[in-house]
């Protein structure tokens, strides 16, 4: 189940926002560190299909401007009183009776529960602050750092501008039921009996006042001096790149286009990959993506699949090896195939990469890259999940019940419902299985009496992710 955590902030985002219009923060652990004036980055997307999320660089927007002062506080705009009361309650009887030989009986009943109140309030900086800044404060020189390196990367930096946190502590409890009852009865042979059993889940967290629970932001604009973007423009960028990097970096990435590329550099198109360069932004243009990484995998050798299905699954509990491995991979793809070496699983996943000569396979380094870019997406829950799946048959299995998902719940940006078939169920439809909480984690509403998905647009980004994850892997896991 998502945590206690995500469910609060999704149901007070429901309740006060339109889709989209403030960021939610992902875990407890980081209500913290989205302040105002806190400034972020964001990697370049490795699909049209997912985004990225905003990651702190521990800096705010005084660690970059002389003189250094603290920042003027943010103004409280507005404070609001939200109750969240969610109760479910589903039961469900049946007796068979066979005149003269006896009778067998049974009931259940699930309910689920969760009552939260609490006191929320939006800081924002005021764009008449923003000028004052502007006109009193300078660049600092030399350059922070951790702004050389970012520029380095090339990489977009934004800064924390509206914040909806919490006013006082909150203590948030979530209870989840399950009751069974049997009876039976056998005339004549004198034979009865019945029974029964409880289960009760308990989940209690506490939020302290001054927790952020969403958050926006606006890109940070460098050179020669610094501004801030008040409308969204994908054209613009933070730091102004040479046009030779520019050209390289992509603002999405397209693994076909990257495959067909590196194919007409490298002249391997006889038998190779012949796709358009345009990919439909769609189900079929994920698909068709997704579909020319796993023929890059499926022609591996099998030990080297097996290999490199033994890394993911350490590097999943890794994350910092995680994001090094994407990054060094990206800095390949930009500059032609120089990578520094790296410790760890991500090592050992770059050496897979590689010929005897110490040459990077760009054709196979884009698919890998393309699978980091989708498993960072995922929440840690669902990381923990995957890892723990390699190595079964599971993985073809959840593939194609997100496959179905994702088919019949286009197009993507409206509300859907989406019935799900038998037999992509089998005995693993139910709140503690794998692929319910994979599905639940990507902000998916599920329904078990009739098995269901309620789609909501928002989930396009992590769903596709999960499924990229889930065919990309299963490609390495499959037998020869």
């Amino acid at each position: 189940m998502p945590s206690v955590f995500v469910e609060v902030v999704r149901s007070v985002l429901k309740e006060m926002y339109h889709r989209g219009e403030l960021i939610p923060v992902d875990s407890l652990g980081n209500s913290t560190s989205f302040r105002p004036y806190c400034l972020l980055t964001k990697k370049l997307s490795s699909s049209w299909f997912w985004k990225p999320r905003y990651r702190c660089v521990n800096l705010s927007i005084k660690d970059i401007l002389e003189p250094s002062a603290p920042e003027p506080e943010p103004e409280c705009c507005d404070c609001f009183g939200i109750s969240v009361n969610v109760d479910g309650n589903i039961q469900g009887q049946v007796t068979l009776t066979d005149t003269g030989h006896g009778e067998i009986s049974g009931a259940a009943a699930v309910s689920n529960s969760c009552n939260v109140s609490m006191n929320v309030r939006i800081l924002r900086v005021a764009q008449n602050t923003w000028e004052v800044l502007q006109n009193e404060r300078c660049l600092r020189q030399p350059e922070h750092r951790i702004l050389q390196q970012l520029r380095s990367r090339g990489d977009d930096v934004f800064v924390v501008t509206e914040v909806l946190q919490t006013e006082e502590e909150v203590q948030v409890t979530q209870t989840n039921s399950k009751k069974g009852l049997g009876k039976f009865a056998v005339p004549g042979a004198f034979l009865k009996g019945e029974g029964g059993g409880q289960l009760s889940r308990k989940k209690m967290v506490t939020i302290p006042a001054g927790s952020v629970l969403a958050f926006r932001v606006t890109k940070l604009l460098i050179d020669p001096t610094w501004d801030i973007l008040l409308f969204p423009d994908e054209k613009k960028r933070t730091f102004e790149l040479p046009p030779s990097k520019n050209d390289q970096r992509r603002h999405s990435f397209s693994l076909l286009a990257t495959l067909r590329s590196i194919g007409e550099q490298h002249k391997f198109l006889e038998d190779g990959i012949h796709v358009e360069q345009v990919v439909r932004k769609d189900f079929q243009g994920l698909r068709a993506e997704v579909k020319a990484g796993c023929t890059q995998l499926g022609d591996l050798e099998m030990e080297l699949r097996q290999q490199l299905l033994m890394d993911i699954g350490r590097i999943l509990h890794d994350q910092p090896s995680m994001e090094a491995l994407e990054a060094s991979l990206e800095q390949a793809l930009c500059c032609g195939g120089q990578v520094e070496p790296l410790d760890g699983p991500a090592g050992s996943i770059l050496e897979s990469l590689m010929l005897s000569s110490g040459e990077l396979v760009l054709e196979l380094a884009a698919t890998i890259f393309y699978l980091m870019g989708a498993l960072t997406v995922l929440s840690e829950t669902q990381q923990q999940l995957l890892a723990n799946a390699l190595e079964t048959t599971v993985l073809s299995k959840q593939l194609e019940l997100v496959e179905h998902i994702l088919e019949w719940s286009s197009p993507w940006q409206k509300q859907n419902s989406v019935a799900l078939p038998p037999r992509l169920l089998g005995n693993s439809w139910h709140e503690e299985a794998p692929i319910w909480i994979l599905l639940e984690e990507c902000g998916l509403t599920l329904q078990v009496d009739t098995p269901q998905v309620h789609w909501e647009p928002t989930s396009q980004g992590p769903t596709c992710a999960l499924y990229a994850s889930l065919a990309l892997l299963s490609s390495l896991s499959q037998g020869p």
